[in-house]
């Protein structure tokens, strides 16, 4: 049980999340990402040692006025504390990037900085973050929290299978608010998960994608 807490405790997400997973094992390569119809996100990060990764990200986001704008930025993940509990894990992460933003509106310097809290057993599974995204006149700033349960145990090599939602709040998007169910699948080696959001409301029910490889 407790290989499989470690390796839940590398692959908590946006969102997702922003998620995806956000760092692997020392010495590892991690590539994840988002594909959602306002929102898109990629990002892949080196991490030397345990707790602490570098990378690169882009993401574009489509505003409520069909404003579309890009970042892109070096980035950092840090694992600020980490308990281990008898059954579970918790951890409290900081990721930020700095880079360019570009597209409809001014171009010039962007920042992304984010503090995520996660809990997880082998069965179940929470997560809070918060997150800014801002350049030149450009504000996407973000809140969101998942949580969710998986179908059965399985071991340590095996895929297991999770249910997931997310409620996430995001600046000057349309709409601002958004609830997405999933099915989630984690592996040691792989993150995936298929959702809809806003299912009940045909006006703004998009699919949603993220995905996260280790290697």
């Amino acid at each position: 049980m407790f290989k499989k807490l470690v390796v839940l405790g590398m692959l908590t997400l946006p969102g997702i999340a922003h998620a995806a997973a956000l760092m692997g094992f020392a010495d590892s390569i991690m590539i994840m990402g988002e594909a959602g119809h306002d929102y898109q996100e990629v990002m892949m990060n080196y991490s030397p040692v345990v707790g602490h990764a570098f990378g690169i990200e882009h993401m574009r986001m489509e505003d409520k006025d069909g404003m579309q704008m890009s970042i892109s930025a070096i980035n950092y993940t840090g694992l600020l504390q980490r308990w281990n509990m008898k059954g579970g894990q918790a951890n409290l992460w900081f990721m930020g990037g700095v880079g360019h933003a570009y597209g409809d509106g001014d171009e010039g310097f962007a920042y992304t900085p984010s503090v995520q809290f996660d809990y997880e057993t082998t069965r179940l599974y929470f997560l809070g973050k918060l997150r800014m995204m801002r350049g030149p006149d450009m504000n996407f700033d973000s809140a969101s929290v998942q949580g969710g349960f998986s179908f059965y145990e399985t071991g340590f090599d095996e895929t297991q299978p999770w249910f997931v939602v997310e409620a996430r709040t995001m600046r000057n998007m349309e709409p601002g608010f958004q609830v997405t169910p999933a099915l989630r699948l984690i592996n040691k080696d792989y993150f995936l998960e298929l959702g809809v959001s806003n299912p009940f409301d045909g006006e703004y029910r998009t699919p949603r994608i993220n995905f996260m490889f280790v290697f």
